[in-house]
């Protein structure tokens, strides 16, 4: 049966069977989100497919206010909603059921069931189930490659690739030669002696690129690091099929900055939010979360949204969704819990599968193994993040395999030099795409460079979209 089959399953799908019997259909998308599937529904009918772009015909280009209000609070639009009124996406880890006009939807992944962790070696462990994701993700009847950013997760993952006897040609992405990943990267494909490729990314034509970016990602998206990882694609078309990364490293193990001090800095947070100087004052830890994300405050987002949404659309529905608000545990725990089942199913693996795929191109992480999330989420935080300290058993784990520079080293991010290019080659752009009075007062009135770059993806993709209200 399907949920049987659902339960044994490992790695990334989204499918449809239909039961010709029972004339019933059935979705169903992976736990993490890895592969998008989205639905539109209208009278008896249902049409689904993996990209919006196949249905955007079949409806109405009208937005949908809670989809643009959550774009304006994180820049990417989280299932279930969808940037038009009409559509919906599949949840990760979800199943829809279609019969005779009637539509369900419901959870069949509950990582939250996952029993605490008593091992009485963890290294060991995080290494033998480290060393299976690999191994399962090598398989493959063409050539694999490897994105080596430098940082520790792909350097964990290029050591266990020769670990296991396979040596994928390693690639990075640069901007600039003062990257400050490029020597790690160096350093770690010659100490594996792996095959080492710099991609470097020019200028090039940076409004076609935000263009370009607009179609291929069907929604409005402004994680930055979308411009490298289609560069990244575009450098590899045509010669290789497969590509492994480090998605999920950072959500597993504890990997990102603001997971340091992360009890006091929720307990910080939430006296601003009582006083007003931040949004999130009553929606418990999740709100908490979520405005420490957010590029526009919940005011600003019903000033852009111009009377066509009613206060904080987005907030209430998070309120509402019981499996992200029982986030368990410390505030460690809860940061962790709401990144992996929030921004990575979202934003992270939604990024890189619509790049990858608009050159014919597949990405594996190893690191989104469901076995090995649900293990890294029932360990002690003592082995995530102590103080300043992250990573500490997937740094403890490869110590040794690897130099103690690449596993020390503090993270860097993959973003793209945004600032420099929204006050030079993008200027004009920005300036026609944003007519917004804030760009007239002063030096932008407090519009950062990513909240003008939220701005500057949305405009660019409504126009191509040609969405309306």
């Amino acid at each position: 049966g399907v949920e049987a089959t659902l339960a044994r399953s490992i790695g990334m799908f989204a499918f449809a069977l239909w039961d010709a019997r029972d004339r019933e259909l059935t979705l169903a998308r992976d736990r993490v989100g890895e592969k998008p599937l989205v639905y539109c529904v209208e009278g008896n009918a249902l049409a689904f497919a993996s990209e919006l772009k196949a249905l955007a015909d079949l409806v109405e280009r009208r937005l949908d206010p809670a989809a643009v209000d959550a774009y304006l609070a994180l820049g990417y639009v989280p299932a279930p909603l969808a940037i038009f009124r009409d559509c919906r996406k599949l949840p990760p880890g979800h199943l829809l059921k279609w019969k005779v006009g009637v539509l369900a939807v419901r959870r069949w992944w509950f990582p939250e069931r996952a029993p605490a962790h008593r091992s009485a070696n963890n290294v060991a462990e995080l290494r033998e189930m480290m060393g299976d994701a690999v191994r399962l993700r090598l398989r493959a009847d063409v050539r694999v490659a490897l994105y080596l950013s430098g940082g520790v997760d792909s350097s964990v993952i290029a050591a266990e690739c020769v670990r296991q006897g396979a040596w994928p040609s390693a690639f990075t992405v640069s901007f600039a030669e003062t990257n400050a990943d490029l020597p790690s990267a160096r350093c770690v494909a010659a100490g594996l002696g792996l095959n080492h490729e710099i991609l470097r990314i020019g200028e090039r034509n940076l409004s076609g690129e935000v263009e370009r970016m607009a179609r291929h990602y069907d929604e409005p998206f402004a994680d930055s690091s979308a411009m490298p990882s289609l560069a990244l694609s575009d450098a590899l078309a045509g010669r290789y099929k497969v590509i492994l990364n480090g998605d999920g490293g950072d959500e597993a193990f504890g990997g990102y900055r603001h997971y340091e001090h992360i009890r006091v800095k929720q307990t910080l947070k939430a006296a601003a939010a009582v006083a007003g100087w931040c949004d999130g004052g009553a929606g418990g830890p999740l709100q908490l979360y979520v405005q420490s994300k957010t590029t526009f405050r919940a005011a600003e987002r019903g000033q852009l949204l111009n009377g066509n949404a009613a206060g904080a659309v987005f907030q209430s529905l998070l309120a509402n969704d019981p499996f992200l608000n029982q986030a368990p545990g410390s505030a460690l725990k809860r940061a962790l819990w709401n990144d992996r089942h929030l921004y990575l199913p979202n934003n992270l693996t939604y990024k890189m599968d619509i790049a990858l795929a608009s050159a014919g191109m597949e990405g594996r992480a190893p690191f989104l193994d469901h076995r090995l999330l649900e293990w890294a989420q029932s360990l002690p935080s003592r082995d995530l993040v102590r103080l300043r300290e992250k990573k500490i058993l997937l740094r403890a784990a490869y110590r040794g395999d690897l130099p103690d520079h690449v596993l020390d080293r503090p993270k860097q991010g993959f973003g793209a030099p945004v600032r420099e290019w929204l006050r030079g080659p993008l200027r004009e752009m920005a300036a026609d795409l944003v007519p917004c009075p804030w760009l007239d007062r002063g030096p932008q009135q407090g519009l950062t460079d990513q909240r003008l770059w939220t701005l500057v993806v949305f405009s660019s993709w409504a126009r191509q979209w040609r969405a309306t209200w």
